[in-house]
């Protein structure tokens, strides 16, 4: 197994983990029981985001040359990765902390709708980052703004013939 399969399977965790635990919270809202499961995947959902932003710098120094791979796009994920990371990380020790409050009696009202709230923005910024991951290898996946914005030279921009084509096509269709 390579750097870049191992990040491939690794960075899917935090992604299925922070939305499954935004329904298990939802349940919690109404069923403080639910805390605890949506606590764990939480806290799992943290590693498994620590564990993808580890294994993606190998993955990144194994695929960085290959063609049709923009540095850009990687500098994009690698930004977005370094935000969803720091947001899943507080989620699960937020969810951690709640599940102990909650064991001692000493869960504030304010804190699962606090716990979700910060859930949703590591959810949101994991899906983001994935989206931003998925582009980098699957040229299906950009709009045709993201290839130009991405085309410095790092290998992901058309030629001036393909482009001069996509005007042509564009204009024919206006």
């Amino acid at each position: 197994m390579n750097p870049a399969h191992l990040h491939l399977l690794v960075n899917h965790l935090p992604i299925v983990g922070a939305l499954l635990s935004l329904a298990l919270l939802a349940l919690a809202l109404w069923r403080p029981a639910h805390l605890a499961s949506a606590a764990l995947i939480l806290a799992l959902s943290g590693g498994g985001a620590a564990a993808a932003l580890l294994t993606g710098e190998p993955a990144e120094e194994q695929v960085e040359h290959l063609a049709g791979v923009s540095e850009s796009l990687i500098h994009e994920h690698e930004e977005r990765a370094e935000l969803a990371t720091i947001l899943s990380v507080l989620a699960g020790l937020a969810g951690l902390g709640a599940l102990g409050a909650q064991r001692l009696g000493r869960l504030p009202a304010a804190a699962l709708p606090a716990l979700t709230l910060l859930s949703v923005a590591s959810a949101g910024a994991m899906v983001w980052t994935g989206a931003s991951g998925g582009v980098i290898r699957h040229d299906e996946l950009r709009d045709s703004a993201s290839l130009v914005a991405g085309s410095g030279g790092d290998g992901d921009h058309q030629s001036d013939e393909d482009h001069q084509s996509d005007e042509d096509h564009e204009s024919d269709e206006h």
